[in-house]
């Protein structure tokens, strides 16, 4: 304890001592104790006047670099080119519009205007329809400096040729490794790991404690959910299963568990979807447009169990009943989808020093820990991830599950299948489970796709 109790004054003596080189630099070249067009101290110096490393010396000011006040000058030093408060930096930032219930997202932008008074943050809600369209117009026409980057919307800037949208990001050691794989493209990581989640099962307790049922585990085969869950159902008001098949990282789970792509792997695996989808004692009849329609239908009570994702958790903060997590069923292998939210910093923008300011304090050890107690999301920061304390806010019992399972998280990557192609497979498969089209045509579609 004595041990933990030093390590934690020291890391508070040091960030008090990075604030006040901050402080004491800006207060100095506000008074005109360096004028504009001249250099602060060396690096070495300042390591000697404030006691930090040489590290911890640029961190500071690479954030006075952000704010404007200085420029670096290679193999010269750091001049100084304005006053503070003489002028504010304002960059726009563009998000997916689940990212403030997600994330705390403005929440989280108040604190990093408040540490940076001369970086003023303009977020833009953006549309989850055609966002990739989007973001890349708003790029080109300088209208976005930072944004949120799903791991599907980087790998179809990578089909089209697009990835010179996107800033080579600086690796940050202490994320998640298969989160930088996920944002790294030959070596070049395009998106700093901000949010994570698997697909999951979520489940309503009371309801299995009702029937004296076993809870779901890692250890339940689809055949296991459909015969169990199917006890929970009491039709017309209640069903045992649900879930928005037709999400893009919903219905591929079913052809990753398949093992080696084939035919006929796939079409076993479309059948099992169907024999679901389309059991009337288990699963409702229910169009859905958006992930949020199976989220009230379970805060609701009207079904037992949904296929979901930890991000969607924070819709149940004000559930009046007890749920709890476990991992989703298998078939030949275990193995679900993983959604992954990184920050990308726009390569054109002319506002790139404080666009990576941004960046820096959303994956600090201070911001993903605020996302840990104020929301039931993953970080992408392993260390503030896998924190313990006293919990702020309801938490299911299972919360930590993620860690066991990571080996089974796949991504739409992971599938022999361009973007264009899943879409038009979904087509396909939507046709098949509405009985439009029958098993031989579509047995000959997926042939010809593999």
């Amino acid at each position: 304890m004595m041990h933990n109790s030093k390590q934690k004054q020291s890391r508070t003596t040091f960030k008090e001592r990075l604030d006040h080189m901050v402080k004491t630099l800006r207060h100095d070249i506000a008074a005109g104790k360096y004028q504009i067009g001249e250099y602060l101290p060396s690096e070495a110096n300042l390591v000697d006047m404030f006691s930090l490393s040489i590290n911890s010396v640029r961190k500071g000011l690479n954030q006075l670099v952000a704010e404007g006040i200085i420029v670096k000058k290679k193999k010269v030093g750091n001049m100084v080119v304005k006053a503070p408060g003489s002028e504010c930096v304002t960059i726009t930032f563009g998000y997916h519009l689940s990212m403030d219930g997600i994330a705390d997202i403005n929440c989280l932008i108040s604190e990093f205007e408040a540490k940076h008074p001369h970086i003023k943050v303009v977020p833009v809600q953006l549309s989850i329809l055609n966002y990739n369209e989007i973001v890349k117009n708003y790029m080109n026409n300088d209208m976005l400096d930072v944004v949120t980057i799903r791991e599907t919307e980087l790998q179809t800037y990578e089909e089209r040729g697009e990835l010179d949208l996107l800033e080579p990001s600086e690796v940050n050691s202490g994320a998640y490794s298969f989160l930088l794989d996920t944002f790294s493209r030959e070596g070049v990581l395009y998106a700093c790991p901000f949010v994570f989640s698997p697909v999951i099962l979520c489940y309503n307790r009371e309801h299995f404690l009702g029937k004296d049922l076993p809870e779901p585990d890692s250890s339940w085969s689809w055949d296991d959910l459909i015969r169990i869950t199917s006890q929970l159902s009491e039709p017309p008001g209640r069903y045992g299963f649900y879930f928005n098949y037709l999400s893009e990282h919903r219905w591929p789970i079913f052809l990753l568990q398949s093992g080696k792509p084939d035919t006929t792997r796939w079409m076993d695996a479309v059948r099992l979807c169907k024999s679901i989808i389309a059991n009337r004692q288990l699963f409702p009849l229910y169009a859905e447009e958006h992930d949020i329609d199976a989220m009230s239908l379970f805060l609701e009570e009207k079904v037992s169990v949904i296929m979901t994702t930890y991000f969607n958790l924070n819709l149940l903060k004000n559930a009046r009943f007890s749920f709890d997590i476990a991992p989703v069923p298998h078939q030949n292998e275990q193995k679900t989808m993983m959604l992954a939210v990184g920050l990308a910093v726009n390569r054109w923008s002319k506002k790139k020093a404080a666009a990576r300011e941004l960046v820096h304090f959303l994956t600090s050890a201070e911001a993903q820990h605020h996302i840990r107690k104020r929301t039931l999301s993953i970080p992408g920061l392993k260390k503030a991830a896998e924190w313990t304390g006293e919990e702020e806010m309801y938490r299911p019992s299972r919360y930590t599950m993620y860690r066991e399972i990571i080996p089974t998280f796949r991504t739409l990557a992971d599938l022999p299948l361009s973007a264009d192609e899943l879409r038009q497979l979904q087509r396909e498969f939507k046709l098949y489970w509405s009985d439009i089209a029958d098993e031989a045509a579509l047995s000959e579609f997926v042939e010809q796709m593999l």
